[in-house]
């Protein structure tokens, strides 16, 4: 591969990379339960009053008073809006803003925690750690930089947990972490040969197991306030799969065919807070920090010349704070507020996912329907103070012609409704 063909056949896969980059970092789904949602993430390590605890802090599983099964969903419902425009040469390009990019996602989520003796304790937790889903309509300003993108990741987390003395409990377990991607864009044909030209599209689908842990311990400073400190550990995946040229012309050079590549999922550290108050109130917090910026460079390698792509994820935090009231025997409410930082900055933004720091505000109730069944619902919104802005990111020109500009900014937001059923037995 030489000349113009080569050169193409580099940028073009270059733009392949970008669309999936940012998406293979992910976007981490803490929506674990309905709990999680209306407590806004507050105790997430630290209350363990329910079999979610084997996801959150296996160490929690010793504080459960019989055994339980724990099934749910978390449906989002999320709003990812550009307004703006793209020129190329100074000359607008045609298309519309795209319509609602974010697209509904229903989260599954499944536990259990069992008693093995009084002291020893096991579990297992079903989630969807990480996943991002955005689709514009296929002829909007920003097509040359991607159209689709999918990812999805499912974890199987057993796990054990061990009550060393009245006060500490410590927990551990193993993560089987699939990950799955599908990424699309279009090539703008007509720039690169200078007459007019169909666009051509490219795609990306890909997928690999790894395999991680997490830590976790549960220490009861006193008999109404638990603290805990839990750590899930870095995922390291090589997706495999498929690079698709679809329309391209055989003067571009590219060869479709099998394609790779390392993506990094980042290690969580946590520390938590639960305090009964008195018999009916519990307050709870929680502090997470995310180590994003093990994503920083991407090598996609196919049969074309292999792509190295810099995105420079940061690390990010998130601070929550809730608190639970029982109202009677049967009823309980909840509620929280959280700030989550995004990992992504205003240099390096994609239209992937145009993130920015969020706030989340969640309500909730929990009715006990039997002495062994109980049942969850929740709300929560999430919002954002600033716009996502495209202007200031190197991301905002299409790397095939580096021609195409997107200039505008987003309005992003979601709602999210979850159901839990616990079965204890």
């Amino acid at each position: 591969m030489s000349g113009r063909s080569g050169y193409l056949a580099l940028t073009i896969l270059f733009s392949t990379v970008s669309s999936i980059s940012a998406d293979a970092a992910g976007f981490m789904i803490r929506e674990n339960s309905a709990a999680t949602v209306g407590m806004s993430y507050a105790g997430t390590g630290s209350r363990a009053e329910s079999a979610e605890t084997a996801f959150s802090n296996p160490a929690g599983l010793t504080n459960l008073s019989s055994n339980e099964l724990e099934f749910g969903t978390s449906v989002i419902i999320p709003v990812l809006k550009f307004n703006g425009s793209a020129n190329a040469f100074g000359a607008p390009v045609s298309g519309n803003p795209g319509g609602n990019g974010g697209r509904l996602a229903a989260i599954p989520n499944v536990y259990g925690g069992f008693s093995i003796t009084s002291d020893l304790k096991a579990g297992f937790a079903v989630t969807v750690p990480f996943g991002n889903a955005s689709e514009y309509d296929s002829n909007w300003y920003g097509r040359y930089l991607a159209t689709k993108t999918a990812v999805l990741s499912y974890d199987l987390n057993p796990s054990v947990a061990y009550r060393l003395t009245d006060a500490v409990s410590l927990g551990a377990g193993v993560s089987a972490q699939y990950l799955k991607f599908d990424v699309s864009g279009a090539i703008d044909q007509s720039i690169i040969f200078g007459v007019p030209a169909p666009d051509a599209t490219n795609r990306f689908i890909a997928h690999d197991w790894a395999i991680g842990f997490n830590l976790g311990a549960l220490v009861r400073v006193s008999e109404s306030t638990r603290i805990g400190i839990t750590y899930r550990s870095e995922t390291d995946h090589n997706i495999k799969g498929q690079l698709t040229f679809t329309g391209a012309s055989p003067l571009l050079g590219l060869i479709s065919g099998d394609a790779s590549s390392a993506v990094n999922l980042p290690a969580t550290t946590g520390l938590s807070f639960t305090r009964d108050v008195d018999p009916n109130l519990t307050i709870s917090s929680d502090v997470q920090f995310t180590q994003w910026s093990v994503f920083k460079d991407i090598v996609v390698k196919s049969q074309n010349a292999p792509i190295d792509n810099v995105e420079n994820f940061r690390n990010a935090w998130m601070l929550a704070a809730g608190a639970k009231y029982k109202l009677n025997s049967h009823w309980k409410i909840m509620g929280g507020f959280a700030w989550d930082q995004s990992p992504v900055t205003s240099d390096f933004r994609t239209v992937n996912m145009p993130d920015t720091d969020r706030y989340l505000a969640g309500i909730g109730s929990t009715y006990q329907l039997t002495d062994s069944i109980t049942l969850d619902g929740a709300y929560s919104h999430a919002f954002a103070l600033l716009h996502a802005n495209m202007n200031e990111s190197a991301n905002n020109t299409d790397s095939v012609t580096h021609a195409v500009v997107l200039k505008g900014k987003y309005d992003v937001a979601a709602d999210i409704v979850a159901f839990s059923m616990h079965y204890r037995f």
